[in-house]
């Protein structure tokens, strides 16, 4: 797991991230953000704040801003925070998934992992650490799932080093059924999909 931690080791990615996500905000949204923006209209008032893990850019501060929904973004690397609290006006913490602690998360929280689990090496053990958290809702974005063994492999992204993981169909459907969670997808193309998952109690 050499490229663990590529996403900490530069600005690089995340500028160009955003760079990406500024021509997308004044163009065509892809369809990640309209899925994500579909959620927050169907739930409503229920959901009082998007929890960004993995946030990236931050680019999801200010699609929840226009929704009027409180957001906070955390991400493990300094440079992804000093990127986000140098261009949007929001609460960013820089904070790994598995630091992250039930203290972390209300019940009335939507949780957006957007293609977090996609750049690990390790998709459904990162999984299944957020799920015992027990959030009542995840948005899981660009999730690989396939019928062959889940299994990671090299991807050059951003400049960087890092991972593309793809989850058995059994497998993950198993990890969120056992730990008490529904599950709706979204395909947005061959094997890419965004999964919501709400806790059924």
């Amino acid at each position: 797991m050499k490229n663990i931690d590529s996403w900490k080791t530069s600005i690089v990615p995340y500028q160009m991230q955003l760079e990406m996500n500024l021509k997308e905000l004044s163009s065509v949204y892809p369809p990640h953000w309209n899925t994500f923006i579909s959620i927050l209209k169907e739930k409503g008032e229920s959901i009082k704040r998007v929890v960004d893990i993995g946030c990236g850019a931050g680019i999801y501060s200010e699609l929840s801003k226009r929704m009027n929904v409180d957001y906070i973004g955390y991400d493990y690397s300094p440079f992804a925070i000093e990127v986000c609290e140098s261009n949007w006006d929001a609460s960013f913490e820089c904070l790994g998934y598995e630091s992250m602690t039930t203290d972390h998360i209300n019940d009335d929280d939507l949780l957006v992992a957007n293609a977090m689990f996609d750049v690990l090496p390790n998709g459904d053990e990162a999984l299944s650490s957020i799920l015992k958290l027990n959030p009542k809702r995840i948005l899981s974005q660009r999730v690989r799932i396939v019928d062959d063994k889940s299994h990671s492999v090299g991807h050059s992204a951003y400049g960087i080093e890092t991972y593309m993981y793809f989850h058995n169909k059994k497998t993950l459907f198993d990890i969120c059924r056992d730990a008490g969670y529904n599950i709706s997808l979204v395909r947005l193309n061959e094997n890419v999909y965004d999964m919501y998952n709400e806790r059924e109690n």
